[in-house]
C-alpha cells in the first residue's frame, strides 16, 4: 500500500509539474517508442525535486522484508545501546528482528543499565541475546559476540540506525556471488531526517585505504567475518564510537584481505552522521599510518606524511609557445612561490617568436634552476613532454601547464609526499578556475563514455560528494595539467603518446597505464593551485581542433572501453553524463 502512494504521489507530481511531457512521453509509449519513452520518463523523474524518495521508488519497490536467506550465511548481529540512545534502539532491533532468518542471531549490549520495560520489550525479539553484564563498552561487547556466535559475520548497528527492509537477504546473497573467501563487506547507506524521511544516500566506492584514513566510510554498515576478527587484538577501552572503526583498521594489517564494497542500501543513519568528529579516531590513524594527522573539513583528517631526506629533486616541465603572459607568473611561481627546496625547471619551447618571450628564455638561461629546452616541431604535447623527460636530471617529474599559477607554497611537497610512496603512480592536484571554483578533483574515467573532471564547477570549499572534493583518496586518473609522477615509473609505462594521443586524453591514458602496471594514482586535495584552462592552446571542440581531437577520442574509448565503462571511484546508482555527482534514474 505504502509503495503504492508513493507511486500516485510521483506521478501526481510529475503530471503537475511537466504536463506537456507527460503527454509526450504517452504518446510515444502509445506508439511503440518505448525505449525513448523511457528515457523521457526517467530524465523527467529526475528533475522532481525529491529525487531520491524517486530513485527509491524505482529500486526498492518490492523489499523482501522477513524473508530468511537461503544462502546458509550466518548473521550475528550486534547492537550497542549508549546513553540517551534507547529510544532509538528500539528502532534498531525491531528492523533487524523483522528480517532475521532461522540461523541469525542479534545481540544486545548497553553501556548502562536499561529500564525495565525497554528490557521486556527486547527480550519479546525473537532469537535474541541480551548481554547482562553493565558498563559494558562496545568493543568488550563485541569480543564477546565474537567468541560466543555460532555465525559467519558480524554486522555492527548503532543503536541510532536501522537496517533497510530486505537488506540482510539481499547482502546475504552479495556475499555467496563473491565467493568463499572471507573478507570485510561494506553497503551503502542513507539518512533519516527528523521526520523519519529516508535521504541523503551514500553511494561508496571500491576500496580505498587512503579514503579509509580521511573518512569512515564503513564502519555503519559492514559485515565483518567472525573467525579472522577472533584474531585480532582488540583494545576493551576502544571509545565506543571508534570501536568498530578501530577493529576493522587493525582487520587491514593483519589479515590481507581487501575489503569487497556491495552495492546496496544497508542501513538508514542519524542524520549527519557522516560528519561526526571523533578525537579517538585521530588517535588511531596517528597510530595506523605512523604520521601526524590533523583534522579536516566535514569530520575528515587530513594525514601529513613526511617528505623523505633529503628530498628528491623534481623536473618541472612546463610546454610553452610565447604567451609570456601566462608563462611568466607560472615560471617565478614555481621558482619563488614553491617551498619543496629540491626543483629544477624545464621550459620546453615549441617554437616561441614574440621577443618578450625570447628576451625571458635569455633571462632564464642564466638562472640556476631553469632549462630551457627546445621542440621546434608541430604541437604535441605528448612528444613535448617525452622530449623533456629525457633532458631532465630528476628521479621525480612533474607535468605543469603553462597556464597554471602557485598560490599555496606547499603544493609540490603535497603531491611529492605521495609520490615516494611505492605502490603509487600518478599524483594530481585540486586545480581551481579563476573564480575559485573547481576545475579538477579527480578524473572520472567513463563519464560521458571517456573522461570527466570529478565535481568540476563547484564553489571552492563545496565539499562535492561526501567531501570527495577535499578528501585525499584514490583516483582512477588525474590531469596532466599538474601531475607528478616517479620518473622510473613515467618510463616504465612508455610515458605519454605521442602517435595517437598527441593532445587530448594522454594524460588519462597515462593514468590508465600506470593503474594496468599495477600502481595507485591519487588526487591530493591539499596541493592547491590556479589553472586557467585550455587558455594557451585553445579549446578541443574549436572547429580548427574538432577532428583531431575527434580521432584522438576514438582511440582513447577503443583502447580502454570507456563507452558504458563503470570507474570503480563512481558508483552504479550515479549518473556517469555528470560531472556533479547525482543520482542516475
Amino acid at each position: 500500500m505504502r509503495s503504492f502512494d508513493t507511486s500516485v504521489r510521483i506521478f501526481g507530481e510529475l503530471i503537475h509539474r511537466r504536463p506537456l511531457e507527460c503527454i509526450k512521453i504517452a504518446w510515444w509509449w502509445i506508439t511503440r517508442r518505448r525505449v525513448r519513452a523511457r528515457n523521457r520518463f526517467r530524465a523527467a523523474l529526475a528533475d522532481l525535486p525529491d529525487v531520491y524518495r524517486t530513485w527509491l521508488w524505482l529500486n526498492e519497490r518490492r523489499p523482501q522484508e522477513g524473508l530468511p536467506s537461503s544462502t546458509g550465511m550466518r548473521f550475528a548481529v550486534h547492537v550497542h545501546i549508549a546513553p540517551q540512545k534507547e529510544k532509538a534502539a528500539l528502532a534498531a532491533v525491531r528492523s533487524v528482528v523483522q528480517q532475521l532468518g532461522e540461523q541469525d542471531r542479534l545481540y544486545v549490549s548497553a553501556a548502562q543499565s536499561l529500564p525495565a520495560q525497554m528490557l521486556h520489550d527486547i527480550a519479546k525479539a525473537s532469537r535474541t541475546h541480551v548481554i547482562s553484564e553493565v558498563l559494558v563498552t562496545r568493543s568488550k561487547a563485541l569480543r564477546h559476540v565474537m567468541n560466543m556466535a555460532a555465525a559467519d559475520y558480524l554486522l555492527p548497528l548503532d543503536a541510532a540506525a536501522t537496517f533497510v527492509p530486505g537488506s540482510l537477504d539481499r547482502l546475504a546473497k552479495a556475499i555467496q556471488v563473491h565467493g568463499k573467501n572471507p573478507c570485510v563487506f561494506y553497503a551503502d547507506q542513507d539518512e533519516r531526517d527528523l521526520h523519519g524521511k529516508r535521504t541523503q544516500p551514500w553511494f561508496k566506492p571500491k576500496w580505498d585505504h587512503d579514503l579509509f584514513l580521511a573518512q569512515d566510510f564503513m564502519s555503519d554498515a559492514c559485515a565483518i567475518p567472525i573467525d579472522i576478527a577472533k584474531l585480532v587484538e582488540m583494545d576493551d577501552d576502544w571509545p565506543d564510537d571508534v570501536a568498530v572503526y578501530a577493529l576493522l583498521e587493525r582487520l587491514q594489517k593483519g589479515a590481507g584481505h581487501v575489503p569487497h564494497h556491495v552495492p546496496l542500501i544497508m542501513v538508514s543513519v542519524a542524520r549527519d552522521t557522516w560528519k561526526r568528529v571523533s578525537k579517538a579516531r585521530m588517535e588511531i590513524v596517528r597510530a595506523a599510518s605512523g604520521c601526524p594527522v590533523k583534522n579536516g573539513s566535514f569530520g575528515t583528517l587530513i594525514v601529513q606524511r613526511p617528505l623523505p631526506q633529503p628530498a628528491p629533486l623534481v623536473s618541472v616541465i612546463v610546454p610553452t609557445r610565447d604567451r609570456l603572459d601566462l608563462l611568466e607568473p607560472c615560471v617565478w611561481g614555481v621558482l619563488q612561490g614553491t617551498t619543496y627546496p629540491n626543483i629544477e625547471l624545464l621550459i620546453a619551447d615549441n617554437g616561441s617568436v614574440e621577443p618578450a618571450t625570447l628576451t625571458f628564455f635569455e633571462k632564464m638561461r642564466r638562472h640556476s634552476r631553469v632549462k630551457i629546452v627546445e621542440w621546434p616541431h608541430a604541437y604535441n604535447y605528448s612528444a613535448i613532454n617525452n622530449f623533456a623527460v629525457t633532458r631532465s636530471n630528476g628521479d621525480y617529474v612533474c607535468l605543469l601547464n603553462n597556464d597554471t599559477e602557485v598560490i599555496a607554497g606547499d603544493w609540490l611537497s603535497q603531491m611529492m609526499a605521495h609520490a615516494v610512496r611505492p605502490d603509487v603512480g600518478a599524483v594530481g592536484a585540486r586545480l581551481l578556475y579563476s573564480d575559485h571554483s573547481i576545475q579538477h578533483a579527480g578524473i572520472v574515467v567513463g563519464m560521458g563514455n571517456a573522461a570527466g573532471h570529478a565535481h568540476r564547477g563547484l564553489p571552492e570549499g563545496d565539499p562535492g560528494y561526501f567531501a570527495q572534493a577535499l578528501i585525499t583518496r584514490q583516483a582512477t586518473a588525474v590531469t596532466g595539467a599538474c601531475l607528478v609522477v616517479a620518473r622510473k615509473k613515467f618510463n616504465a609505462v612508455g610515458g605519454l603518446d605521442e602517435a595517437d594521443l598527441a593532445i587530448a586524453y594522454n594524460d588519462v591514458d597515462l593514468c590508465l597505464k600506470l593503474h594496468a602496471a599495477g600502481w595507485r594514482n591519487i588526487y591530493a586535495p591539499e596541493a592547491v593551485l590556479i589553472h586557467h584552462e585550455s587558455k594557451s592552446r585553445g579549446m578541443d571542440f574549436a572547429p580548427e581542433h574538432l577532428a583531431r581531437y575527434m580521432r584522438e577520442l576514438r582511440v582513447f574509448q577503443s583502447r580502454w572501453g570507456t563507452i558504458g565503462y563503470r570507474d570503480t571511484t563512481h558508483h552504479s546508482a550515479l549518473d556517469a553524463s555528470s560531472e556533479i555527482y547525482r543520482l542516475k534514474l
